[in-house]
């Protein structure tokens, strides 16, 4: 391996360094040891060093090659998007439960991101999954995110408890998965607040199983959950806008034909989430055309 290429890989490997803010975030996100990267720069390193400079090398050729690619922006105000950001402001304000449901793709999960970026110091985002659904693994992630340390279920319950402060909002995407016994468990962070006259607002944001959850049963368990629910608001493809669809193409503003195709894709179950991936492979295919996205759109085998 020539010695600019490997002078160049460390270059870049500095420049990530003061992009992330520390050679161990940097070292993480390619995968690679700060030790060996010591080595690697001294020229002491014992292993197989052009294996670990080609590790670096093919990494920044990938971010390299990705600049190239579309891009969408972090956040664009869709009229769901926006809907969702007021529910969670509402629920944050109000305090209690909230269940937010929506079907895949809408453009719910940007809308808390956004949320979260405006409102770091006072709101808690956690993604629930098949192995997070759960009461322990749930206050373990509350714990974690709150700094509590504790290990049994009492004491980061309490741990949690203490350090939760009024007017705070914690936020569960893909809140489908969770447990009921988890729901009930949280209820009770709302009610200690409120019985304090306070708020904590806890927002559930899911597909459409989550609102199930919250009053489609009549045991006295989903019962209590519906009385402390203040919205169960609803959302799916059919609800997208044309408009919606030029706030996310800029580029195809004007063009008719292509925005009422995107629509079209983005009111079925592919929803607003894969109209974004078609058009993203039109752009890289160098053809964003009424053609081009047709073509692009067979070729992703979508339903037209």
């Amino acid at each position: 391996m020539k010695q600019e290429d490997k002078k160049r890989a460390l270059e870049q490997f500095d420049e990530l360094v003061a992009k992330v803010g520390s050679q161990n975030k940097a070292c993480n996100l390619i995968g690679i040891s700060a030790a060996i990267i010591s080595g690697l720069r001294s020229g002491s390193y014992k292993g197989d060093e052009d294996k670990q400079f080609e590790k670096l090398i093919a990494y920044f050729r990938v971010k390299e090659e990705a600049k190239d690619s579309y891009r969408a922006q972090d956040y664009v105000p869709t009229s769901i998007s926006e809907d969702v950001y007021q529910y969670i402001r509402n629920c944050q304000n109000k305090g209690g439960l909230m269940a937010i449901s929506g079907d895949a793709g809408v453009g719910k999960t940007r809308a808390i991101r956004h949320f979260c970026e405006n409102n770091r110091m006072n709101t808690i985002w956690i993604t629930a999954n098949p192995c997070l659904n759960t009461v322990k693994p749930v206050l373990k992630a509350l714990s974690k995110a709150l700094n509590v340390n504790a290990r049994t279920n009492d004491d980061m319950y309490i741990g949690i408890q203490d350090k939760l402060k009024d007017g705070m909002v914690i936020i569960f995407d893909e809140a489908q998965h969770l447990s009921l016994k988890v729901i009930e468990t949280l209820r009770g962070f709302s009610d200690y607040f409120a019985d304090r006259g306070q708020t904590l607002g806890i927002c559930f944001v899911g597909n459409s199983t989550t609102i199930s959850k919250f009053g489609g049963k009549q045991d006295a368990v989903f019962e209590q959950i519906a009385n402390r629910t203040i919205q169960r608001p609803i959302f799916n493809t059919k609800q997208i806008k044309k408009s919606d669809m030029e706030l996310l193409f800029p580029l195809l503003v004007g063009q008719d034909m292509e925005i009422e195709f995107l629509l079209g894709i983005a009111q079925t179950k592919q929803a607003i989430r894969g109209a974004m991936h078609l058009f993203s492979n039109a752009y890289d295919n160098g053809d964003i055309s009424y053609d081009g996205l047709v073509n692009m759109a067979k070729h992703m085998n979508m339903n037209l």
